[in-house]
């Protein structure tokens, strides 16, 4: 088959988590490694169980990744499994590029790594986990290796029984926002937060909200939310923005960069402004705040992630 070339965002985005794995993500060598002479894309072609994995890394542009560059520890499934996971998956809102990253590891990991591995990031951010049930690994509690590692030039294949997919509701996995852009870019794009950054402005918060090395959790009110709070108490409080103003303001924001999946595992999440807020979730699995509802989650932003609530919060 012909191989498509690169998508310049896949391979810088390849070459990122590569330089950002560190020393260690290339440890894992094996002794193996010296006698294999195929890269982890040729591995693939030859196993005659992995067609389908083959001609979706090539429809991925993502053969010549496997091929030249690496090292990487890519989990294969097998045409069994391929076919098992379309018959359940007619739609689904991850793209099959983004699949597949969930498949690969930046670095060589051996089995015996493996075992002692709680978890893993992959080429698309989300983690995969790992456990072993006597001589088996287990990958995200439901996927088999099986076989024997497959040695390559550029990594490990390993051959599993399952598609690997990302939980619902990633981080990972949203589009919405930009990792490119800063929470007071983001902010001012999505066009109903006009209020909030006018707020912060006052409170002495556009640093926090400008700084990219920032990483942070907001909770942000709409412009209409605002507009239906107490305007008393929001005058009260604009009337002392270093003080009242940040103290509310701050009381919105997370220290940590949290999803909307771990949040919905957490009852309190301790603020910026020192209390915590209160998480619960209804029986539609919808997500509140201090009895708010989210309304929309996982935004992304480079030093962090927003949620919006339908409501100011107050401790």
């Amino acid at each position: 088959m012909k191989r498509k070339t690169p998508l310049l965002l896949i391979a810088l985005f390849v070459l990122g988590l590569a330089v950002s794995a560190g020393p260690a993500a290339y440890a894992q060598e094996s002794d193996t490694q010296e006698l294999a002479v195929e890269s982890v894309f040729a591995v693939i072609e030859s196993e005659a169980r992995l067609d389908t994995f083959e001609s979706l890394v090539e429809a991925a542009a993502l053969a010549d990744n496997l091929d030249q560059d690496g090292p990487f520890t890519v989990f294969a499934p097998t045409d069994q499994a391929w076919a098992a996971f379309e018959a359940k998956n007619t739609e689904t809102d991850i793209s099959m590029t983004d699949l597949l990253l969930y498949h690969i590891v930046n670095g060589r990991y051996s089995p015996e790594v493996l075992a002692n591995r709680r978890s893993l990031p992959t080429l698309h951010g989300a983690p995969i986990s790992f456990e072993t049930q006597g001589a088996t690994i287990l990958l995200n509690e439901s996927a088999r290796v099986t076989g024997t590692a497959l040695e390559a030039s550029n990594g490990v294949v390993y051959v599993i029984d399952t598609v690997l997919a990302p939980e619902a509701n990633s981080l990972f996995s949203s589009p919405l926002g930009s990792t490119d852009q800063s929470f007071a870019q983001v902010l001012e794009q999505e066009g109903q937060f006009h209020t909030f950054l006018s707020l912060a402005e006052q409170a002495g918060l556009m640093e926090l909200l400008e700084d990219m090395d920032g990483k942070y959790t907001l909770f942000v009110p709409t412009d209409e939310a605002f507009a239906d709070f107490n305007q008393d108490l929001l005058e009260q409080w604009m009337a002392d923005p270093e003080g009242e103003l940040n103290t509310i303001l701050s009381y919105h924001i997370v220290t940590d960069r949290l999803s909307i999946n771990q949040i919905a595992n957490d009852d309190f999440l301790p603020t910026l402004e020192g209390r915590p807020l209160v998480v619960t979730t209804g029986e539609d699995f919808q997500v509140y705040i201090n009895g708010q509802p989210v309304k929309t989650f996982n935004i992304r932003a480079g030093n962090g992630v927003i949620h919006v609530v339908d409501g100011v919060l107050t401790p």
